[in-house]
């Protein structure tokens, strides 16, 4: 199955997620026919660097003809160019070609990126709102957007295609707060799976688990490239199971708690943000092995449950954390696993535990792409019904990595 066909054309009005019956036959005029294949064509172009016209046929399974159509189009656009060097003519992205804006909150605490379309990070802010109150998230949205938005350079400022946001005010009034820009609001679970799938290293057959650590531990599914909210977008709220020989809430073992201060202090002053073990005195570094120690123990029970029911690729375990921090306690599980598997007792098929590939900048990424989603490649926040089951067999036959 090759890449072209994992996706449906995609409607022109993008419904709520759980509409899904009665949808199946929409979008199939020439119109959005010619949306899919921009999209997929793009998104061939994204992940696989420079191609030639030939080289897409292949990829997308288009025709030659309708290859040429979409690269002029997309040439017009702004978003791809033509790469001299070989005999048959090259196209790649144009990174400047668009741009997305990702706004996360966690607390009072407000991180906005702006990224190109190859995902690369332009320019960057945190800032804090007065409290954790809407009013004053919705006036620090409202400041870190405006006031990052002006840095980019007036050339460039009109393909800013608009804004992800992962807070939990309600999203009128966070629309409100962000006007005139589109505002394309998230969980942040779904935003750092969509920012693996993207921009990470996602399984190639595109099932794995994104797991968050922080005041609650949550994670995104991401099932054959598809994101799974489950009922009423429950999915993933794996903190309230009960882990341990003792059988404490996982939100209990392995949430953050007396380590939230000290990240939020590193973030805020440090230069590289990914190292924050060498940083510590000895008081600090004592909590952060306790709390390694406890997540650790617990966090195997639900990777065994998570295995047993969607049997991912991969589990990606990180969140708004150092890289430092996330490479280290991805190791510890690994080592923990292993340790679990090698008992007779034990299951004997657990996927890999690896650290989230985008490190502290896991859910920011995600929302900063959320943007592209709306309006250029291939949303896998779509239902099934609505991106065609017939890739899902075929998933792996695309692009690597996709």
């Amino acid at each position: 199955m090759t890449f072209g066909k994992d996706y449906r054309p995609r409607i022109a009005e993008r419904p709520p997620r759980d509409m899904g019956q009665g949808l199946r036959g929409s979008g199939r005029n020439l119109v959005h026919a010619a949306d899919h294949n921009d999209r997929v064509t793009l998104e061939a172009l994204r992940r696989a660097g420079a191609l030639t016209r030939q080289d897409l046929t292949v990829v997308t399974g288009l025709t030659a003809p309708g290859i040429s159509n979409i690269m002029r189009r997309l040439l017009d656009a702004g978003l791809v160019r033509q790469v001299s060097g070989t005999r048959a003519t090259r196209f790649a992205i144009e990174a400047g070609g668009a741009y997305g804006m990702g706004i996360d909150v966690e607390g009072a605490a407000v991180s906005t990126v702006i990224v190109d379309l190859k995902g690369d990070i332009r320019l960057r802010e945190r800032r804090h709102a007065a409290s954790d109150q809407p009013a004053d998230i919705a006036a620090a949205l409202r400041a870190s957007a405006f006031a990052t938005a002006s840095r980019l350079p007036a050339a460039v400022s009109d393909r800013l295609l608009g804004i992800g946001v992962t807070s939990t005010v309600d999203p009128d009034r966070v629309a409100q707060a962000l006007a005139p820009f589109l505002v394309i609001q998230e969980r942040d679970t779904a935003c750092a799976a969509l920012g693996e799938r993207l921009l990470g290293s996602a399984p190639a057959d595109g099932s794995f688990v994104q797991v968050l650590f922080g005041k609650s531990v949550r994670a995104g599914l991401m099932i054959r490239g598809g994101l799974f909210d489950g009922a009423m977008h429950r999915a993933g709220r794996i903190g309230q199971m009960r882990t341990g020989e003792d059988g404490r809430l996982l939100d209990d073992a392995a949430q953050l708690g007396g380590l939230a201060p000290l990240l939020a202090e590193h973030f805020d002053r440090a230069d590289n943000p990914d190292d924050f073990l060498s940083q510590l005195e000895t008081h600090a570094a004592l909590a952060v092995e306790n709390w390694l120690d406890r997540s650790t123990s617990h966090f195997l029970d639900a990777v065994i449950a998570i295995s047993g029911f969607i049997a991912p690729s991969a589990i990606f375990v990180g969140g708004r954390l150092p890289g430092d921090l996330v490479d280290r306690l991805a190791g510890r599980l690994s080592v923990a696993e292993a340790q679990r598997m090698s008992n007779p007792k034990q299951p004997q098929w657990l996927p890999q535990i690896l650290p989230a590939t985008l490190r502290s900048d896991c859910v920011v990424l995600g929302a900063a792409i959320l943007p592209f989603l709306e309006f250029l490649l291939p949303d896998p926040r779509r239902p099934p019904e609505l991106r065609g089951r017939s890739g899902e067999a075929g998933y792996a036959a695309g692009l690597p990595g996709a």
